[in-house]
């Protein structure tokens, strides 16, 4: 139309600069060329409306198959399961979740190769191992994860038995179990060190692009060093990267070298700790898969949960000044009733605990003797929202870093506000909007598939080789 009413004007310009469009001839062109226009402009009109249809029903048609595809099969058991991420109830703003799916998407295309030695003096295949009572701790709790990492490994499609493609070199070394067994070979590391110092390829890169499994706590801490048959061999493998419940090395370059930060009750733990390996990887305390259920989180989950809060703690006390911290939710078991329902006390059966952990919308992480703890591990597992009360945890012992932000699927909570009004900090989280929570679930769903081996959909090993090819270094 504007073009129209543009050329009539220029043509009464025309005529009034004596240039007269006159003659029946030229009327009849005019009109005629005036109505082919319009016809050609109700044309474009009408194909802007098709291309508008077609982009409408485009739409609906990813809609419907981005829906229909919340159920899928499972390649290898042709069982349905839950597809948390195309799931409408736990949309995100669009930004992040292109961000989210951009870093799932480089997961599952898995360029990280790996070899993993055989040896059967590395493996220590066949050996049998009678757990000494006071390690038993250590052997079913961090020695079980180390183990199920390892298997996870073993059946990878990206490890090859071609040493020249591999990118990274790992020892399936049962740390914990040499640890933790008596008689035999219990607490001896010295075959298995021994055979490994011996091998080509570790001589070839002197133990660089070589990972080690060792979450056990006691193992590659500097004030633990004399007391392991590790000791003769920590210098011998310093150039490995060893991937621990925490992570040393960044905690020791933080302490030296961030003189801003303030780690309070921590602050002599790096001053004795120096890292006993070059590099280090923090995958945080892990236990057995076969110990919890995994509840695979949803807003449905969180929604259906009958407890606001669950904390289950002992009456013991705890070192580096964390009893204070730990038992100031106890305050909230005298509460009038006000307090929403939940899961605080002293400590359950088994039973009961497990029901009431798998039933709750979040679960505190509390600082004890070190920042770290099995609970964060735990509430991850169980699909619940952790509140992480330990300041320093984010550089002491990040989960899968290169990954993983816990401030994305975790409340962080102050340790002072805990301290100081549990009942006040605590029912801050009762404020957060709907869409918090759904940007919290779906981290949260993302966390499980990296750090789970025993998911559905679990992106453990190729978040775990990202962990190692990225580990930092001593400064």
């Amino acid at each position: 139309m504007n073009q129209i009413q543009n050329k009539r004007n220029v043509d009464r310009q025309d005529e009034s600069n004596g240039s007269p469009k006159s003659g029946n001839f030229e009327h009849v062109q005019s009109t005629s060329a005036s109505t082919v226009k319009s016809k050609s402009l109700q044309k474009q009109k009408k194909n802007w409306f098709i291309i508008k249809v077609l982009i409408a029903l485009f739409a609906w048609a990813i809609l419907f198959i981005s829906t229909s595809s919340k159920y899928t099969t499972r390649a290898d058991t042709g069982l349905p399961f839950v597809d948390e991420y195309s799931a409408q109830e736990d949309q995100i703003p669009l930004e992040e979740e292109t961000m989210l799916s951009a870093t799932v998407a480089g997961l599952e295309k898995g360029n990280i190769y790996f070899y993993m030695y055989d040896h059967p003096n590395i493996t220590m295949a066949g050996n049998v191992w009678n757990t000494r009572p006071r390690y038993r701790h250590f052997r079913t709790l961090e020695g079980a994860n180390d183990e199920q990492m390892l298997e996870a490994l073993a059946e990878s499609p990206l490890r090859t038995f071609n040493m020249s493609k591999a990118d990274l070199f790992i020892p399936p070394i049962p740390m914990a179990n040499i640890l933790c067994s008596s008689g035999g070979n219990g607490g001896n590391f010295n075959l298995p060190m021994q055979t490994l110092s011996e091998q080509e390829t570790f001589k070839k890169h002197k133990g660089n692009k070589h990972v080690l499994i060792s979450t056990t706590f006691s193992l590659y801490r500097q004030n633990y060093r004399s007391y392991t048959g590790m000791k003769h061999w920590y210098d011998i493998m310093y150039n490995m990267t060893v991937v621990q419940s925490w992570d040393p090395v960044s905690y020791h370059n933080a302490l030296l070298h961030h003189k801003t930060l303030e780690w309070g009750d921590y602050q002599s733990n790096g001053v004795v700790d120096p890292s006993l390996s070059r590099r280090s990887v923090s995958v945080g305390l892990g236990a057995n898969n076969k110990d919890l259920k995994l509840c695979l989180a949803s807003v449905d989950k969180f929604h259906n949960s009958s407890n606001f809060v669950f904390y289950q703690s002992q009456t013991g006390p705890s070192v580096n000044n964390s009893t204070i911290y730990r038992h100031a939710p106890m305050t909230i078991v005298q509460d009038n009733g006000s307090f929403p329902k939940s899961s605080i006390g002293w400590g359950l059966d088994p039973e009961a605990w497990h029901s009431e952990y798998t039933s709750s919308k979040f679960c505190l992480m509390i600082r004890g003797d070190s920042s770290h703890s099995h609970a964060l591990w735990r509430s991850i597992r169980v699909g619940c929202i952790p509140v992480i009360v330990s300041n320093q945890l984010p550089v002491y012992a990040p989960m899968f870093k290169s990954t993983l932000n816990m401030s994305d699927y975790a409340v962080m909570l102050d340790e002072k506000d805990l301290l100081n009004d549990p009942r006040k900090a605590l029912l801050k989280l009762d404020n957060m909007t709907e869409d918090e929570i759904r940007v919290k679930i779906k981290h949260l769903a993302f966390a499980q598939r990296v750090i789970f081996t025993d998911h559905p959909r679990s992106l453990f090993v190729p978040a775990f080789l990202k962990e190692a090819v990225l580990a930092p270094e001593v400064l």
